[in-house]
C-alpha cells in the first residue's frame, strides 16, 4: 500500500508531502482545487505513467516548469519500496524502483495495485471492449502468474501475423505458423479468463447485495467464436478476409466480457446511475481476488456523490471500510463529509486521515476516525 507520496510541479501541485493512512485516506476542497489530480498522481505513478482523465498527458506537467516529478513510498508484506518518476512535457524520461530502473513496467505495476473510481467509470458498461478487456487483464495480472507471459507471447504472434497480413505477399506456410502460435496461446488465455470470471461473479453477488440488490448482474466470457469453433478453426475461417483488411480478426485481443441482466445486455436496460453502481461493483468484486494473492489494492475514489444519491453512497462507503484495502476519497467539504462518517457506523471504525486542498496547497486535517 502507499504509506508516502511527493509531488513537484505536477497539474497545479508546485510541491505537496503527505503520509497516508493504510485505510481511508479523505481528501477534501472545492471544485478545481486539485482533488482529483492528487488521485491522478497516485494512479500515474501506480500504473507507470497513465492517467484515468484522458487528454494530453503534456498537461501533468505544471504550467511554467520543465517536468513534474513524483516519489512514492510503498509497503509491501515484507519490504519498504521506492518509486520515482520523472516526466516533462515530451514523456517520461526517469523511472526508478528501489534507486534502479526497472526492466519492464510491470514492475511497477505489480508493486502498487491502483484501481480508480470515477464518474466516467461506467464506460465499463456503455464503453467500448477494449476497456473491458483491458478490466479483465488488470485484474488476471495481479492474481494469475501464467497470465503474464502467455500475453506477452500471444502479443508478439499476432504482431508477426498481422505484419504478414499487410505485406500483400503471404507465404502460407509462415502463416500458418503464426496461425498455431496465436491461437494456442489466446486459447490458453481464454481458458484463465474464463475462470477469473467465474471467481469475479462470486464476489460481484456479494458487492451487488450491498450497493445494489435488486440488479441481477451475471458476467460472461464473449470470444466472437462461433458456436464449437476454436481459435485456429476462426482464423483459417477468416484469412481471406484478414489478408484483405491487413489485421487478425480473431484471437484474444477480441474477446468482450457480456455483463446482462437476464437475458438482457445491461447497457441497454440499466440508467447512468445505476450503470455506475455496476461499474463500481465489478472493480470492487476483484479485491478478494487481490487480498488471495496476498496484495493490498489502493483504491482512488473520485466525485462519489456524482450520480448516486445518498443510500446508495452510505452502501459503498460501509463497504470499503471493510475491504482491508487502502482508500482515497475526495469530498467538497469538511462539515459534510463529518455528516456522512456520523451517519455511518462502518467508517468510524477505521483509521482515517483527512487532507484539505486549496489551489495545490495540501495540509493534513484532524483524523475522524479511531486509530
Amino acid at each position: 500500500m502507499l504509506s508516502r507520496l511527493q509531488l513537484g510541479d505536477f497539474r497545479n501541485y508546485r510541491h505537496a508531502d503527505l503520509s497516508l493512512s493504510p485505510s481511508l485516506n479523505v481528501i477534501l476542497g472545492d471544485n478545481g482545487s486539485g482533488k482529483t489530480s492528487l488521485l491522478e498522481a497516485v494512479y500515474f505513478i501506480g500504473s507507470g505513467g497513465r492517467s484515468f482523465r484522458g487528454g494530453r498527458l503534456s498537461r501533468l506537467v505544471r504550467d511554467g516548469a520543465d517536468a513534474a516529478t513524483l516519489y512514492a513510498e510503498v509497503q509491501t508484506s515484507d519490504q519498504l519500496h521506492r518509486l520515482g518518476v520523472r516526466r516533462t512535457p515530451g514523456g517520461i524520461d526517469a523511472l526508478k524502483l528501489d534507486g534502479q530502473t526497472p526492466k519492464a513496467l510491470s514492475e511497477v505495476a505489480s508493486l502498487l495495485p491502483v484501481l480508480a473510481l470515477h464518474p466516467t467509470s461506467v464506460e465499463l458498461v456503455f464503453g467500448p471492449s477494449s476497456l473491458r478487456r483491458r478490466f479483465m487483464d488488470w485484474g488476471m495480472f495481479h492474481v494469475e502468474h501464467q497470465f503474464m507471459p502467455l500475453w506477452r507471447h500471444a502479443s508478439a504472434a499476432l504482431k508477426q501475423r498481422n505484419a504478414l497480413l499487410r505485406t500483400g505477399a503471404i507465404n502460407p506456410r509462415e502463416l500458418g505458423f503464426w496461425d498455431q502460435q496465436l491461437a494456442e496461446t489466446s486459447d490458453r488465455i481464454e481458458g484463465l479468463r474464463r475462470a477469473y470470471l467465474g471467481a469475479l461473479q462470486e464476489g460481484l453477488n456479494q458487492v451487488m447485495a450491498i450497493l445494489s440488490p435488486e440488479l441481477k448482474i451475471r458476467i460472461r466470457l464473449q470470444t466472437g467464436l462461433q458456436k464449437d469453433e476454436t481459435t485456429l478453426d476462426a482464423l483459417q475461417r477468416l484469412r481471406q478476409d484478414d489478408i484483405r483488411r491487413g489485421f487478425s480478426q480473431a484471437g484474444f485481443h477480441r474477446s468482450d466480457i457480456r455483463i446482462a441482466i437476464g437475458d438482457v445486455v445491461a447497457r441497454d436496460r440499466v440508467s447512468r446511475g445505476q450503470a455506475k453502481l455496476i461499474a463500481y461493483a465489478m472493480m470492487l468484486a476483484q479485491l478478494p481476488l487481490i487480498s488471495e494473492a496476498g496484495k493490498v489494492c489502493t483504491l482512488l475514489v473520485d466525485d462519489l456523490a456524482a450520480e448516486l444519491d445518498e443510500e446508495h453512497r452510505n452502501r459503498l462507503l460501509g463497504y470499503l471500510a471493510g475491504t482491508g484495502h487502502q482508500t482515497l476519497i475526495t469530498a467538497l467539504d469538511e462539515p459534510a463529509w463529518a455528516a456522512v462518517v456520523n451517519d455511518n457506523n462502518a467508517l468510524q471504525t477505521v483509521e482515517s486521515r483527512m487532507f484539505h486542498v486549496e489551489h495545490g496547497r495540501i495540509r493534513p486535517l484532524t483524523p475522524t476516525g479511531s486509530e
